[in-house]
């Protein structure tokens, strides 16, 4: 069966000046005003780090450096204060245009061993950690030297993970938590390295990482979007990888997802796709009785639920191969929002399942969802479906009898049919993707990829129209796409502002 549509994670870039520095219940007791050496450096940096052209900042950062570094035994009786100097002396450095991660140490100012190399963060990350580790008041002061370095290395490997560049990606988001883990900010490296290992399938080390997107972003309104992005992610995961056993293990595994989610459904009461994945995996544990009771709640009372949540709560019926169920709820989601892809496309998929019963009123949701997705071969995938079933139906009939005999000329059109759907799947020049489409109030976020199948370079115009739940068009956009490479893809987003009311969207297809 062809993959029933859900949410991804979205990889945004990170903006953090705006951000407090994290509270900490005691003071910081370092002195950086004694001796003269460590006083003269910290001055430096206060001055430098403010004002100053480039080539004067990097001067006054190297003497900071050599100050505290020059003679070991002037600044042995306050050595924290000189290591907390020099760490924030190496951060600065760090942060100059042009300055390469490994230095020779002479470079930067030291006196000792100068044609040694040293990695200025690394180098940094281990002096603060020390004073860390005796001080934890002193984390408040710190926090902002290290978060500097790391919000310009988490937005590169925004960039780079956005450009394809996974391993390079990998490498800076694996640095920025060098220098700043286990903050609550630190969930934006965590959610890129998530990403990239869900990529490469390495399922639990995605698991690890969005569970460290939901400890550290757990508690803070900021982040709740977030959070709970995560929280669904790391359920759908774990639901994945729980289907992989077999008896006991595998009841464990989707008793230890309820536990996820009810924990989350603690301070977020009444999350409808949480409670749907809970079912989802109490389902596929052996508790059908306990996932049918929402199911049929939502059902019975589909008033009380928004076309989303009855749309999610079809998808994890689906997941758990409840397929006539699914089919209900996405049914009861699409009469609140008749031009929803993901719907349109999820019912397409579950009506595909001859046990549910309704495979031929699959033309006529596909021909609503062409309407709205024209360039997604999927869609062909599931008409092929749709005819090789419709083959099956009329083989027995046609047995035995010749053309133009009606039962063999059905059977006939039939196969014709599925040959051409299935050529217009394999064939197709190019593909249509969406991975965000967010809403909140008159803000709405439409983001996706066209894929360029052919093997010489195209751009694509897509021409949309965003709708309200009675499919009239609130706001018109276009967006183009240049210069993708063959047998490759280009990401696309579009914002909306000040449009309330605005529920699905539709394209118009490429010209041939």
């Amino acid at each position: 069966m062809t993959a029933i549509r859900f949410a991804s994670v979205a990889v945004a870039m990170l903006v953090v000046a705006a951000l407090p520095a994290r509270a900490q219940a005691d003071a910081c007791p370092i002195d950086v005003n004694r001796p003269g050496e460590v006083r003269d450096a910290n001055k430096a940096l206060d001055t430098y780090e403010m004002i100053g052209k480039p080539e004067d900042k990097r001067k006054n950062f190297v003497r900071a450096v050599t100050l505290v570094t020059r003679d070991p035994a002037k600044v042995r009786a306050n050595q924290n204060g000189a290591n907390m100097i020099l760490g924030r002396a190496l951060i600065d450095l760090a942060g100059l245009a042009d300055m390469p991660p490994v230095v020779r140490r002479a470079d930067v100012g030291f006196t000792l061993d100068p044609d040694a190399t040293i990695d200025l963060l690394a180098t940094a990350d281990s002096l603060l950690d020390a004073i860390e580790a005796v001080h934890p008041g002193c984390k408040a002061e710190t926090d902002p030297w290290r978060r500097g370095p790391y919000s310009v290395l988490v937005n590169d490997a925004v960039n780079l993970y956005n450009a394809q560049l996974v391993d390079s990606a990998e490498v800076i988001v694996r640095r920025s938590l060098m220098i700043y883990d286990g903050y609550p900010v630190s969930y934006f490296a965590y959610n890129i390295l998530g990403n990239i290992q869900q990529a490469r399938d390495d399922i639990p080390g995605a698991i690890a990482s969005f569970r460290k997107v939901v400890e550290l972003s757990k508690g803070d309104t900021t982040y709740a979007d977030d959070h709970k992005s995560a929280v669904m992610v790391v359920a759908q995961l774990m639901i994945d990888q729980g289907e992989r056993m077999e008896g006991e293990a595998k009841t464990a595994a989707m008793n230890e997802v309820v536990a996820l989610l009810q924990d989350y459904l603690a301070s977020n009461p009444g999350d409808v796709k949480a409670q749907a994945a809970i079912a989802t995996a109490q389902l596929k544990s052996g508790d059908v009785a306990a996932a049918r009771r929402l199911f049929d709640e939502m059902l019975a009372n589909p008033d009380k639920y928004t076309d989303l949540n009855l749309l999610e709560a079809g998808v994890g019926a689906a997941r758990a191969s409840q397929n006539a169920m699914a089919a209900q709820l996405f049914e009861a989601g699409l009469k609140k929002n008749p031009y929803s892809r993901d719907g349109l496309f999820n019912l397409a998929t579950v009506y595909s399942d001859t046990a549910v019963g309704k495979i031929d009123q699959m033309p006529a949701v596909l021909a609503r969802l062409n309407a709205v997705d024209p360039e997604n071969p999927d869609n062909a995938q599931l008409a092929a479906l749709f005819w090789q079933a419709r083959a099956r139906q009329l083989r027995p009939a046609a047995e035995g009898k010749d053309l133009p005999d009606p039962a063999a000329l059905a059977f006939k059109q039939a196969n014709d049919s599925l040959l051409f759907y299935y050529e217009k799947y394999t064939n197709a020049r190019a593909k249509v993707t969406f991975n965000l489409f967010s809403h909140d109030e008159g803000r709405h976020v439409l983001a996706g990829t066209v894929e360029n199948r052919t093997e010489e370079e195209k751009s694509y115009t897509l021409k949309f129209e965003f709708l309200d739940i009675g499919g009239n068009v609130l706001e018109a956009r276009e967006v183009t796409v240049e210069g993708v490479r063959g047998k490759s893809q280009k990401p696309f987003r579009i914002e909306l502002q000040d449009k309330p009311g605005v529920a699905a969207f539709r394209y118009a297809p490429f010209p041939s």
